[in-house]
């Protein structure tokens, strides 16, 4: 896989991990952290299983 799809795929992971750590600039609201951590990891996940299966 190429440098820049690489890059796409963990682009979101990235401004989910910003968005999580930002959030409670905004307020107090402990949702506002937990929500993006948990897509973060879980497209994170999804990234990493894709790859091994792309090695395969």
């Amino acid at each position: 896989m190429g440098k820049k799809k690489e890059a796409l795929r963990w682009a979101p992971v990235a401004i989910l991990l910003v968005l999580a750590l930002i959030a409670p600039l905004f307020g107090d609201s402990p949702t506002g952290v937990v929500v993006p951590l948990l897509l973060a990891v879980m497209l994170a996940g999804v990234n990493v299983t894709a790859r091994k299966t792309m090695q395969k």
